[in-house]
């Protein structure tokens, strides 16, 4: 049933278009993020001050992306009600485009400047997209094909991310005799290929009429993410999964911002260390992901999003326990770091976390996909998507502080102390997901509509 679902899908304007420049972008998100942070840990790239401590400067280029996610995507959500969302998607990989050649000008000339101003734009443009496709997602699927849809689009979406930082990590600093462009403008001409292949699929979807037209949108991002926030928070069965998967985001932030400065300063290894971490990552989440599309069978599966959260904590407290401060004089090579004994454990837990924390999310997407009512969607979604970006600058904000902690020795902070973070809060959502999977409820679809 599922395989079969799955070429269907793949045969349909309503999906192969969406999801088409949904990977493109989702490529030149990473890949400009990833070779921001490769420059900046290896590549001497002074982004915004050399007095700002190493463990900071990461999170604080990861802030440019998020923070104007956050002011702008409920303004988004409310225009993804009010205007046909096809026309939306269209006009926003046309934006894109244009995005990656202002980051291509940045990477040429090799102004940071130039390269924040992007990741800003990159930011900005993601705000407008993320509240449209999780509205026209389940405009354009039936009930039974979201948990389907979504699998493949957050599946396929974590083997874009490893390609996009895998690029981004690897040709940035390369150079190449007896050619004319290194890595870095190689890189940037990539990133506006992929930029035209999203903007080529986006001409192709369809209609997605929008549901309220006469809405009279907020331009004040202020009362704009109150007044969404409260909506959804007077939508429980829609506001309760989206709570779960601000978490995903929380933690997932935790560990691509936390990862290249803990491999680098922690353990001591190169960045080709750092994308062999992230492609055992990537597998594990792309697999949680697709073993979501069979488990769940269509149907709500809150059971997967608890064993998901289980196995999170478990594999994350083994990689605190298993941490150690490296005493090694440089970086050492990818050879080495499979040399170390204690590399397998590491790559376990690595992998095993990311996998379960894939089969703890995708059931949340389709949950609040399906439940949110038509005429709205769009401006839950939108409130959504003010939730994770609060995740993720809450924990961005947390890493900050534990790198200022840790450089100044006002606190005595283990190395490994953002996976602790992971694990305390994570024990809250299982208990919580462990007493809803308890006290199963039944709640009306709305998918298909």
């Amino acid at each position: 049933m599922s395989a079969k679902l799955v070429g269907k899908l793949f045969t349909q304007r309503r999906f192969l278009p969406l999801f088409t420049l949904f990977q493109a972008g989702t490529f030149n998100d990473n890949a400009l993020k990833q070779a921001l942070i490769v420059l900046v840990n290896w590549g001497g790239l002074v982004l915004f001050s050399e007095n700002i401590p190493r463990e900071s400067v990461v999170p604080l280029a990861a802030l440019i992306f998020t923070m104007p996610f956050l002011l702008l995507c409920t303004i988004a959500g409310q225009i993804a009600d009010k205007v046909d969302r096809g026309l939306i998607l269209k006009w926003i990989k046309r934006a894109e485009v244009i995005i990656m050649l202002i980051s291509a000008v940045g990477f040429f000339l090799k102004s940071p400047t130039i390269l924040a101003l992007a990741l800003f734009l990159m930011g900005c443009q993601s705000a407008f997209f993320s509240p449209t496709k999780n509205s026209v997602l389940p405009q354009w699927l039936k009930d039974e094909e979201l948990v389907t849809g979504n699998a493949l689009m957050s599946g396929f979406q974590f083997f874009f991310i490893l390609l996009g930082q895998a690029i981004g990590s690897i040709i940035v600093r390369q150079t190449f005799p007896n050619f004319p462009l290194d890595g870095a403008q190689i890189l940037a001409l990539t990133l506006v290929v992929f930029a035209l292949i999203g903007w080529f699929a986006a001409e192709r979807v369809p209609s997605a009429p929008a549901p309220k037209p006469d809405l009279k949108v907020d331009y004040n991002p202020i009362t704009a993410i109150y007044h969404t926030v409260k909506d959804a928070w007077a939508d429980q069965p829609v506001f309760r999964p989206m709570m779960g998967i601000a978490w995903f985001y929380g933690l997932s932030a935790i560990f691509v911002t936390a990862f290249p400065t803990y491999i680098s300063d922690v353990m001591g290894y190169d960045e080709i260390v750092s994308t062999v971490v992230l492609v055992f990552s990537t597998i594990g989440i792309l697999t949680g992901s697709i073993l979501c599309l069979f488990l769940a069978r269509g149907k709500e599966a809150i059971g997967l999003t608890t064993i998901g959260i289980i196995g999170v904590i478990v594999f994350t407290l083994d990689l605190y326990l298993n941490s150690t401060q490296t005493t090694r004089e440089g970086y050492g090579t990818v050879s080495e770091f499979f040399a170390d004994p204690q590399a397998p454990r590491f790559l376990v837990d690595v992998t095993l976390a990311s996998l379960f924390a894939g089969m703890y999310v995708i059931p949340l997407q389709a949950m609040a996909q399906r439940r949110a009512v038509p005429n709205r969607r769009a401006r839950l979604m939108a409130a959504g998507s003010v939730l994770l970006n609060l995740a993720v600058n809450v924990m961005t904000f947390g890493l900050l502080g534990i790198g200022y902690l840790r450089k100044t020795g006002g606190f005595d902070l283990p190395p490994a102390a953002p996976f602790l973070l992971i694990v305390i809060i994570s024990v809250f959502v299982a208990a919580y997901c462990l007493w809803r999977w308890t006290h199963p409820q039944d709640y009306e679809s709305y998918a298909g509509g």
